[in-house]
């Protein structure tokens, strides 16, 4: 909408006294409104509203919508609204700590809190949590539309599968009773009660959108939940290519902050590892279920003392002398060139596999960690996955596996690397890859850089491999959590960690 017609509109409203106040560039529509310059939006049917800043003008939509909106009533439907078909055998069956964590968010909407932080251990069910708390909200007329963001394609994926097949009342799914936007859709209509869609996709739309595309409103949701709400705050996390359009990942995060601040609407937030920036941004969480606390109840499963693997060459690093000749790959051709140093340089184990190529040392701690993989038999033994340090480093794991387990006879799907390059950046082949992987008897050994650090279930892994440094505490658990599922059908009650570096 152009600000004059929005002008035109609302002055025509407030012709029949309709409850709102809305100002752009510090004049306020009712004068008695003192605001700042910017758009400004206030509700005047509860008195103590406060007028909240915007960041656009709503769309003729949202503008209809607000005015059919009720918080109180909404409030005292939810309040109203019993929990007992969220523990439903026969429905969504949430676990006690779960529904602690509906009711404290429930806790925290009725009181009027425009943010709520979740913390939940990896493994202890946050999607199922978030829909048992999307139904409730939906149910009782609490909120109309709900963003649910995700900062990868497949984290979305997930969820949508999860709104499609698990039961909730009359043995029928959230996707059956609501209209749901997915990945793939980019606007929403009137009859939308959830749409699935990626931070990256948001920025695009909002910041990035094309002459001829609609740019969303900020009246589009009332509510947004942030799934893995940590994910705009790793500071060594690998940019995906989606990624790639911003300068740096400062510049990633400013604009991650920018889609939650633009939306005028409720957010909350779900995390495993929580950081200072997240609560500066949710709040303290309004409710914790750790890690620890979900072993000690059997939810999830510990792991033995990590296999230390040294090498002379993880000790000592590498030094290389003044006049050596080397070997660099020249960035603008990708082809392999000569050179002699100038000077002398030293690379210690942190820069292996990122600013030197160290053929020597991945097959050395391959071999030794080889010896206690089985990838022929994952019914048994389970799943492995390795973090690599690069893209190509990932190759280079993936191709001395390869020679290691040739004598075997593998099957060729057994060791697979997934990364954003699959396919050229093919989501679809990737997701493919990734259900292989959570679904399938092979692959069972993957390599990864970034894409499966988060958000993927696959119960089945029972040992991690880093052969990369991680600096970061965040990233360092959500790792970890990869591993920490049950998995009774293989008889898992624990996982391994070896860590060459």
């Amino acid at each position: 909408m152009r600000k004059c017609d929005a002008e035109y509109l609302l002055g025509q409203w407030q012709d029949f006294k309709v409850p709102f106040v809305f100002a752009a560039n510090g004049r306020p529509y009712v004068q008695q409104l003192q605001i700042k310059s910017g758009i400004w939006f206030a509700d005047l049917r509860q008195s103590g509203n406060m007028p909240r800043a915007m960041a656009g003008w709503p769309s003729p939509l949202g503008l209809k919508e607000m005015l059919q909106e009720n918080t109180a009533e909404g409030n005292a439907a939810l309040d109203a609204l019993p929990y007992d078909f969220l523990q439903d055998e026969n429905g969504l069956h949430l676990r006690d700590y779960q529904l602690k964590a509906v009711q404290a968010v429930d806790e925290a909407v009725r009181c009027g809190k425009r943010t709520a932080l979740l913390a939940m251990a990896t493994g202890t069910g946050k999607t199922r949590t978030v829909l048992g708390m999307i139904y409730r909200f939906l149910k009782a007329k609490r909120f109309k539309r709900i963003l649910f963001l995700v900062d990868r394609n497949a984290l979305g994926v997930q969820a949508q599968d999860v709104f499609k097949e698990v039961k909730l009342e009359s043995l029928q799914t959230l996707d059956q009773i609501y209209n749901i936007k997915e990945l793939t859709d980019k606007l929403i209509d009137a009859e939308t009660a959830v749409h699935v869609a990626t931070v990256q996709g948001m920025m695009k739309r909002i910041m990035y959108a094309e002459s001829e595309e609609r740019i969303p409103a900020v009246s589009d949701y009332d509510l947004i939940i942030i799934d893995e709400a940590h994910r705009g705050y790793i500071l060594d996390k690998e940019m995906a290519e989606a990624e790639q359009l911003y300068r740096d990942q400062r510049d990633y995060q400013s604009k991650y902050r920018y889609v939650l601040d633009y939306f005028n609407a409720v957010k909350i937030a779900l995390t495993a590892t929580p950081a200072l920036q997240t609560t500066e941004i949710f709040g303290e969480p309004v409710y914790t279920y750790t890690y620890r606390e979900a072993v000690l109840d059997g939810y999830l499963i510990d792991h033995d003392a990590p296999h230390q693997l040294t090498t002379k060459l993880s000790e000592e690093g590498i030094k290389l002398k003044k006049g050596d000749t080397v070997k660099f790959i020249n960035k603008q051709t990708g082809e392999l060139d000569t050179a002699y140093l100038d000077d002398d340089v030293d690379f210690d184990v942190d820069q292996f596999n990122r600013k030197v190529i160290v053929p020597e040392f991945n097959r050395a701690v391959l071999a030794e960690i080889a010896k206690n993989l089985y990838p022929d038999a994952p019914e048994t033994y389970g799943k492995t996955l390795i973090y690599a340090a690069t893209d190509t480093h990932a190759d280079m794991i993936v191709s001395i596996l390869q020679e290691l387990y040739a004598k075997d006879n593998l099957d060729s799907d057994a060791i697979m690397k997934i990364t954003g390059s699959v396919a050229n950046g093919d989501q679809k082949k990737i997701q493919e890859k990734i259900k292989r992987f959570k679904n399938e008897r092979f692959p069972s050994i993957v390599v990864t850089v970034d894409l499966l650090t988060t958000g993927i279930d696959v119960p089945e892994i029972t040992t991690l491999v880093f052969m990369r440094c991680v600096k970061s505490r965040i990233l360092f658990e959500q790792m970890l959590g990869r591993a920490t599922r049950r998995c009774d059908k293989i008889g898992k009650d624990h996982f391994e960690i070896y860590d060459p570096v």
